[in-house]
């Protein structure tokens, strides 16, 4: 089979229109996809939009349809951690309004268009998942309990593999992988001579639709900013908490600026929980040529005071 696009390519073919439609489920890619204005076109362009979420995220503004769907405090299900433990979330509330749980959407959606599904709840779906995967084949509801099962679990009568590879890796040895050294897609330079980063703040997630209606999370970090080293500010005349205008080759944002102490001559740091500043109206859609990924973590801008 041929591998799919990934979430910017998808963005990319609808665009050009190669993409047509898009279900989207519990995504916001007009806030986490990188050049904001270029998602902002891709998602215009579609034909047919549907959006399942738990709140009228930026996205589903695009949306021809918006199927609410259920938080995990509203729903029964498994959920597998890195560490390879799955764990059982029980239901403490039912959804609220028209909202229902997403493998009920899925389940009566696929039945419309066909198919023939007749799970009559969470755990059906689970127990074909484990029928199928040899990895969780001794997996029941019930095993899982309170603390949990860590996979590979084969068998019903397996406890489960806390340590994975205790006596060896079936390959040897571990081996290593060189890594060829490559260039950003872009310089800093006299027009834009800062580079940013983005990322996350401690009190927000992703793109905050659930964190900044937090309202504790929310007053403690209530709005978006640019962390400075304070040599740059004193060079480019910004005193403290002043407002600046961020701007890139692809866009520019308005937002506070302050020196939080941690960054490096040269960098910039913005968090992209905030639609107000979104930091990648900022960032490029290019892609690393074997990950995929964009470059979140290296563009070039320039930051000056507002009114200047």
């Amino acid at each position: 089979p041929q591998p799919g696009m990934t979430v910017v390519e998808i963005v990319g073919a609808a665009l050009t229109g190669e993409m047509k439609g898009m279900y989207m489920m519990g995504e916001n890619p007009f806030m986490s996809d990188p050049n904001t204005n270029k998602v902002r076109k891709a998602l215009a362009a579609l034909e047919f939009l549907v959006v399942q979420d738990i709140f009228l995220t930026e996205t589903a503004e695009f949306a021809d349809v918006i199927l609410p769907a259920s938080t995990a405090f509203e729903k029964t299900g498994t959920y597998t951690n890195t560490d390879r433990r799955v764990q059982l979330g029980r239901r403490a509330t039912r959804p609220p309004g028209d909202a229902r749980v997403d493998w009920e959407i899925t389940r009566d959606l696929a039945n419309r268009m066909g198919a023939e599904w007749t799970y009559d709840s969470a755990e059906d779906v689970f127990a074909e998942i484990a029928s199928l995967t040899p990895d969780y084949a001794g997996i029941t509801y019930e095993k899982l309990g309170n603390a949990g099962v860590v996979w590979p679990c084969p068998t019903l009568d397996h406890p489960g593999t806390d340590v994975l590879f205790g006596e060896g890796f079936p390959r040897g040895r571990g081996r290593f992988s060189p890594a060829r050294f490559a260039d950003p897609f872009e310089l800093p330079g006299p027009d834009f001579p800062l580079v940013l980063i983005t990322g996350r703040t401690l009190e927000h997630w992703h793109t905050g639709s659930m964190t900044r209606r937090a309202r504790a999370l929310s007053s403690i970090q209530p709005e978006a900013f640019v962390d400075m080293h304070p040599s740059d500010m004193t060079e480019l005349g910004i005193a403290q908490g002043a407002r600046v205008r961020v701007s890139s080759r692809r866009g520019s944002i308005e937002l506070k600026a302050v020196a939080l102490d941690r960054m490096a001559r040269g960098t910039v740091f913005i968090p992209f929980h905030f639609r107000e500043a979104a930091a990648n109206v900022l960032t490029s859609e290019e892609l690393d040529a074997d990950a995929k990924i964009p470059d979140y973590k290296f563009s070039a801008v320039k930051v000056e005071l507002v009114g200047k």
